[in-house]
Formats: structure tokens, C-alpha cells, sequence
């Protein structure tokens, strides 16, 4: 008799994770790769028959949220969604089923019928996870793009889109990986002056946590804004390059200092949007993170004294060999697979 397998996907417009499930819901193996969804499709379908070949041997279960349909090589969000899962149902063996908004899951032919349905629902797995527990009252979810922001009981109605979730300040578009230096602020300082910074993508947020430490990028697939590697060098050029300089390794200690700045600024612009949502009541919060950028999190809590909780601890998942904090790094991939047999 064939072994049951479940597999957990995200699609999103940089990243594509995989959860991978034993029958006894076990958590036994997690793949994260960095695909460009804008560029074209190439890459993507090699990964959706990669990861179908690595478990050929099984009987495969597929559990789908997408987040990608907004990625400016598609018309609309509508023909986002319907290439993305023409190009899921072809690729991807097994069993497929679409997460939704309504917190149900449909096959394919209902998912095409009805796209809109299926519209970034990623942020929705992880509020209906947290309306289940029982000391954290906020999940701050920051990605390589984008930032969620989801509180408990957060109405689903309401936030039911990215305009509406810009609008209600439970949406930041940046990220540590991918946001350009001038999106997050138009001065910094340097060497004891105020420089306006240049408003071309040579430098991104990736390389200031790069620079920092905060991200091994070693072992991440993600060119910078020059389509060449993270290396320390790389980075310290393209950062160089934005406040209108070569690199010179005379400047680097002028450079960490600028990157330090650059986290305050990211690290401020979460905060504001913790205190739109709360009107400034900072002590009503108990704080959890996941995501690339959870370090961010993690530190502005501690700086403003906000109340921070380690979601590991909760203990919701049976992990085995796989890293923990690779998990919660990519936690939505996991939850399409737990909420689904939660509400069978």
C-alpha cells in the first residue's frame, strides 16, 4: 500500500515554500525557493516537477495558497490566478487542492471559475491560526516584499484585498529582502552630513542585512538589485552606489553605521503601523513573529519594551530533522496543510 503525503505550497510572487508532511502529520522535510514569478515561468514549473519527483514514490497530496497574482507580468489579479494555477495543474502530481477566502478548499475547476476567491489568502491561514491561540494577540508576518500585520479575531471581510488591507494599515509594503533603499526613506545619515538618497534601485534592504548579519544570504537564492550575488563586497557597492559613491574600504565602518540607520527606519515603520492599529496602547500587546525579517520583530519589541512571544513554544507542529525556525520562517506553508484537516 502507497504512503500518504502532503504537501503544503505558497506561492508568492519572489518565493515559492513547500511543506512536506508525513501521514502522521509530521512535519519531515521543508524546500524554500527564490522564484521571480515576474520574469517569466520557466523557473517555477522546473520546481513544481522537482518537488513532484521527489516524492513520485508516494501518493501526494497538494494543499495551494497563492499570493503571486499581482506580479505586473499578469493583466489583472483574475489571469494571474488562472495562469498560475494552469501552470499548478499541469506541473504538480498528485492530488491539488486551493486554499480560499472563505477558509474552504476547492479543486481546480471551481478555482478557475472563481479566481477571485483565491486572492493572496496566505496572511488568512495565518489569522485563523492565531484566533486559536491563546497568548498572543498579534502576528507580525515579514517577507522579503511585503509585511502582514494580523491581529486576533481580524475581520477577514475587511481586509479582504491588499487595498483594503493598505488602507487599514495591516499591510506595509516593505520587506528585508527586496524594498529599495529610497522606498523606506528619501535622507540618511553619513559621515556626520544628511544625504538625500538616489532614487534608482541599486540598493535594496537585503543589503543592509546582509551587511548586519542579520540574513546568510549563503543560503538563500537572491541576486541584488545588479542580478549579482550577496556577497559582503556586493553589497557594500550597491549601498555605496546609492548615496552617489564607489565603495572604498576606507568608508566601511561609515557604511555599517549607514546600515545600522537603515534598520531603525524599516524597524520605525513597522512600529507606526503597530500603533496605528493599537492607537498607541503598546502595553495592550503580546507580539509574535514569522517570516524572513522575525529578527526585526523580535528586536523592536525588545527595544520598545513590548511583550514578545517565541511562537516555537507553542508546540502546534511535530517537526522532525527539519530546522524549527525554517518552519516559522515559512509558516503559511505548514498551516495550508494543518487548517486543512483541522476544519474536515
Amino acid at each position: 500500500m502507497t504512503s500518504k503525503i502532503f504537501l503544503g505550497w505558497d506561492i508568492g510572487g519572489a518565493n515559492t515554500k513547500v511543506c512536506v508532511f508525513d501521514e502522521n502529520f509530521n512535519i519531515i522535510d521543508m524546500h524554500v525557493k527564490n522564484i521571480t514569478i515576474w520574469s517569466n515561468f520557466y523557473n517555477l514549473n522546473n520546481f513544481f516537477k522537482y518537488i513532484s519527483s521527489l516524492y513520485s514514490s508516494y501518493d501526494i497530496y497538494n494543499y495551494i495558497t497563492i499570493t503571486a497574482e499581482s506580479c505586473d507580468n499578469f493583466k489583472s489579479r483574475h489571469a494571474g490566478v488562472n495562469q498560475i494555477l494552469n501552470n499548478c495543474d499541469f506541473y504538480i502530481s498528485g492530488k491539488k487542492y486551493y486554499y480560499t477566502n472563505d477558509n474552504l478548499y476547492i479543486k481546480y475547476d471551481e478555482a478557475t471559475a472563481n479566481p477571485e476567491r483565491l486572492y493572496s489568502t496566505n496572511w488568512m491561514l495565518t489569522s485563523h491560526y492565531l484566533n486559536n491561540l491563546n497568548e498572543i494577540n498579534l502576528i507580525i508576518d515579514m517577507g522579503s516584499t511585503t509585511t502582514d500585520f494580523i491581529y486576533k479575531n481580524m475581520s477577514i471581510k475587511d481586509n479582504i484585498n491588499d487595498y483594503s488591507r493598505l488602507l487599514n494599515n495591516t499591510l506595509l509594503y516593505a520587506g528585508v529582502v527586496r524594498t529599495p533603499l529610497a522606498m523606506i526613506s528619501e535622507k540618511i545619515e553619513f559621515s556626520s552630513c544628511t544625504i538625500p538618497l538616489i532614487k534608482e534601485v541599486f540598493a535594496t534592504t537585503g543589503d543592509i542585512f546582509n551587511i548586519t548579519n542579520d540574513i546568510d544570504f549563503s543560503k538563500l537564492d537572491y541576486s541584488g538589485a545588479d542580478n549579482l550575488d550577496y556577497t559582503r563586497n556586493n553589497s557594500f557597492i550597491r549601498l555605496s552606489r546609492s548615496i552617489g559613491l564607489d565603495y572604498d574600504k576606507k568608508n566601511e565602518q561609515k557604511l555599517i553605521h549607514l546600515c545600522e540607520s537603515f534598520k531603525k527606519i524599516l524597524m520605525n515603520l513597522v512600529l507606526n503601523n503597530i500603533r496605528l492599529l493599537y492607537n498607541d496602547n503598546l502595553d495592550e500587546i503580546s507580539l509574535a513573529s514569522v517570516g524572513e525579517g522575525r529578527f526585526l520583530v523580535e528586536d523592536l519589541a525588545i527595544i520598545n519594551s513590548i511583550k514578545y512571544k517565541d511562537i516555537e513554544k507553542e508546540n502546534f507542529f511535530s517537526i522532525k530533522n527539519v530546522d524549527d525556525k525554517l518552519v516559522y520562517k515559512n509558516l503559511t506553508s505548514a498551516l495550508v496543510v494543518m487548517n486543512y484537516f483541522k476544519i474536515k
